[in-house]
């Protein structure tokens, strides 16, 4: 009885514990909100008014509502209104009181909340602290510095970042690439330099991440460099990627290496060339997409199809094909004309008694009762 009473007064503390936690933390955060919005008109104020003499002191740079507000008005804000918003931050002594934070050993939270205020307000003014935290000892660290200095355009960053790139995990490799792509066009010959040097060291090394970034950032320009490294590049991952980007950069110059490589002998290779010749939409490429309606690789075969689904005349093909004596030819074009709409669209056409041989003919293929008939 009398440790069923104890056990009955231990879980009223406890409910009642949590209770007042979440009643405290509520007026927490509502407190939070209401500092929020008056920095936001205080902000406002500011930008609108350059010459306002409403104070913002180091008190205000020590809020973490301070900083969510700044942040918001700076995402608001056009190029043109950034230099008043410059001076507020310069004058509330912001980017020094969280370079400071962030230079602290402890705690790690707090250190966390410096480095992504620094990289969100994106002041020039914090490229130095920023830059020395590329070699912090907490990964999320770097990673936001590089972040920060992206978003500002510190372009000097781009060689650092990239030269840390073999003693990094997988993980940091990966969010560094992310933020290579903020730098925008900037960032391409740097990259394709750094690629040039390292697309066959062993082990990948990041390269594989960097030049699908050059896809992301979109400069056409890189592609007939890009394209000389196929023939050089040992590791079939980096070749991979490399014909993935010239898929999205590399235009009908990109043609000719791309027939070299559908005719590897690795089938990872030839099924995403098959597919680069989708994105780059040249129909001259159709005959070779016909042939690989019959590769052995399932993988070829499908991506061929899908391909010629997508370029002109290569429905008509893919038509043809249904017809060819092969089965695994048959299979991988009724599965493209399928995917692209075409079955339903013959199966609407025959409803209609508007229908062709042709869709009987896939239909029937693909096992599908005749509705007209049934």
């Amino acid at each position: 009885m009398a440790a069923g009473t104890v056990m009955f007064a231990v879980s009223v503390l406890l409910l009642f514990a949590v209770v007042v936690f979440k009643w405290a933390n509520g007026r927490r955060l509502a407190a939070r909100q209401k500092r929020r919005v008056t920095y936001l008109k205080l902000l406002s104020q500011h930008v609108a008014a350059p010459g306002s003499t409403a104070e913002i002191s180091i008190k205000e740079a020590d809020d973490d509502a301070f900083i969510d507000a700044l942040i918001d008005i700076r995402h608001a804000l056009s190029s043109s209104s950034i230099d008043s918003l410059d001076g507020v931050i310069d004058r509330s002594g912001l980017i020094r009181h969280q370079a400071k934070r962030l230079r602290s050993r402890f705690p790690l939270g707090r250190r966390l909340r410096a480095v992504v205020s620094l990289a969100e307000i994106g002041d020039p003014g914090a490229a130095r602290i920023l830059m020395h935290h590329l070699k912090d000892r907490v990964p999320e660290i770097r990673v936001q510095s590089a972040r920060g200095l992206a978003r500002m355009r510190h372009t000097a960053a781009i060689d650092v970042i990239l030269d840390r790139f073999h003693d990094e995990t997988r993980w940091v490799q990966t969010r560094f690439a992310e933020t290579l792509a903020l730098f925008g066009r900037d960032a391409v010959w740097p990259l394709i330099a750094w690629i040039r040097v390292n697309h066959n060291y062993q082990g990948d090394g990041g390269v594989t991440e960097i030049i699908r970034i050059l896809g992301i950032i979109g400069d056409s320009e890189v592609g007939p460099a890009l394209a000389e490294l196929l023939y050089t590049a040992e590791d079939p991952e980096v070749r991979i990627a490399i014909i993935e980007t010239l898929g999205i950069i590399g235009g009908p110059l990109a043609l000719r290496p791309l027939r070299r490589m559908i005719q590897s002998a690795d089938w990872r290779i030839r099924a995403k060339a098959a597919t680069a010749f989708s994105k780059i939409g040249d129909p001259s490429i159709n005959p070779i997409l016909r042939e690989g309606l019959g590769d052995q690789s399932w993988w070829m075969r499908r991506n061929s199809a899908a391909a010629l689904a997508s370029l002109p005349g290569g429905i008509d093909l893919l038509y043809e094909a249904i017809g060819a004596p092969d089965q695994f030819t048959r299979d991988a074009a009724a599965e493209a004309l399928a995917d692209c709409g075409e079955l339903i669209a013959a199966r609407d056409r025959l409803e209609s008694g508007k229908s062709d041989p042709r869709d009987a003919q896939l239909i029937s293929y693909m096992h599908i009762p005749d509705p007209v008939t049934s």
